[in-house]
């Protein structure tokens, strides 16, 4: 079951209407310059939970109320069609992360899913940060 704090939310949430997100949707300035892990699905058969848990033990560490942003890139400068899949891959992938941070012990209202848009080629990965 998917709690109801664990879901991206985007342009399509409120406007049904296929638009490309403007700059200004897509950018966050909340986010520290670098995130805590990024895990990088372009490797299938890499082990990701590894990392991920060691990362999301250690910031707990340094504070145990730390709340958490997974964030998957959207290529801002590509088309309709291309941003779409970004967004429903990444939601996909997203939603793994915050799943296995809960098994880590994050619970649900500390984990936050979104899109962040990447002017340049982002690959498909997921960038936790600390918040």
């Amino acid at each position: 079951m998917v709690p109801a704090g664990c879901k991206l939310i985007d342009q399509r949430t409120f406007e049904r209407a296929k638009t490309a997100p403007t700059g200004a949707a897509l950018t966050r300035g909340d986010l520290p310059a670098r995130p805590l892990v990024v895990i990088d699905f372009a490797f299938a058969d890499a082990d990701w939970r590894a990392p991920l848990d060691e990362a999301v033990r250690s910031a707990l560490l340094l504070n145990a109320n730390a709340r958490f942003a997974v964030v998957t890139p959207i290529p801002t400068g590509a088309s309709q069609a291309e941003q779409d899949k970004f967004a429903k891959q990444g939601q996909a992938d997203a939603q793994m992360i915050a799943n296995q941070m809960q098994t880590d012990g994050v619970t649900p209202e500390r984990i936050s899913l979104r899109f962040q848009g990447d002017p340049g080629s982002p690959t498909r990965e997921v960038r936790v940060y600390t918040q």
